[in-house]
């Protein structure tokens, strides 16, 4: 018989083989988090608006590169088709701004980080609000803006500033103090999606891919551990689950357990990783 941990693992949410689904994963995890949020509203009426400005999630997808294309890619899949009318995107570079407002197809409001888009402007739409590739000297630009349109949704996309992406549990934990406004605001996101490929330097020049991974499909996201992953062949293992964002000293305690475990000789493994900047291990 399959133990409890063992059946959730075989019906956890499989990491991405590409871009493309990465995107979508995120983008369905988004879209079902905010129904969650919207039907619990409809039984507090009384509280919809606090309820409602509460309501901070972050994506952290894969990109090849910190183009602006990427951006706008990102910002599109996040935002997806439906409800995109609605929907604004504020960009952390102008240029990137710049081309969405250029690329057919694009339905949503685009702002980038600079420009002026107060209270006024922010209540014209209902929809999400999205941070994208906001570096982390900009936050309180992306804080104002959050202001502005209180009540709405606000989804942080590949957000360089760091942050342990439960809501803030942990940091409310760690601090002493009040926080600083901008503190409070850094630390209010709560990811739903996050995949981060890792490359694993093992023995004489070989390599293993690898990949952090965190996807809520429902419920709690507090419910859906990070995951770190290694490729094995053609699909991912996992070979360990923290209920926190792991560090990189928990993903190299996982990754030489899972391979001591497989063989001695790999006891000599050394571990290196490259690949998504600004979305792990972030230097303040």
């Amino acid at each position: 018989t399959m133990t409890a941990a063992a059946a959730a693992k075989e019906d956890a949410p499989v990491p991405p083989t590409g871009q493309a689904e990465a995107f979508e994963q995120a983008r369905v995890a988004v879209a079902r988090a905010l129904d969650k949020k919207s039907k619990k509203q409809g039984k507090r009426k009384s509280s919809v608006k606090s309820f409602a400005s509460a309501t901070r999630l972050c994506v952290e997808l894969p990109v090849a590169d910190d183009s602006d294309g990427a951006l706008v890619a990102m910002a599109s899949a996040t935002v997806g088709r439906e409800g995109a009318t609605e929907a604004t995107c504020i960009f952390g570079r102008a240029s990137a701004a710049a081309l969405a407002r250029a690329t057919p197809g694009v339905e949503y409001e685009v702002v980038s980080i600079d420009e002026a888009w107060p209270p006024a402007m922010a209540c014209e739409r209902d929809g999400i609000i999205a941070l994208v590739g906001v570096a982390a000297e900009d936050a309180d630009k992306a804080a104002r803006k959050s202001r502005a349109g209180e009540g709405r949704p606000i989804v942080a996309v590949n957000v360089e500033w760091e942050h342990d992406g439960d809501g803030g549990v942990n940091f409310d934990q760690m601090r002493t103090g009040e926080p600083t406004e901008l503190e409070a605001f850094t630390n209010s996101f709560v990811v739903v999606y996050s995949f981060l490929p890792l490359s694993i330097q093992i023995g004489w020049g070989g390599n293993l891919e690898g990949a952090v991974f965190k996807c809520v499909r429902g419920g709690a996201p507090a419910g859906s551990p990070w995951r770190i992953m290694v490729k094995e062949g053609a699909k991912f293992d996992q070979v360990g689950a923290m209920q926190r964002r792991p560090q990189q000293s928990d993903i190299e305690a996982a990754l030489y357990n899972s391979m001591a475990a497989k063989s001695p000789v790999n006891k000599g493994v050394g571990f290196f990783r490259e690949g998504v900047q600004g979305l792990f291990n972030k230097k303040k």
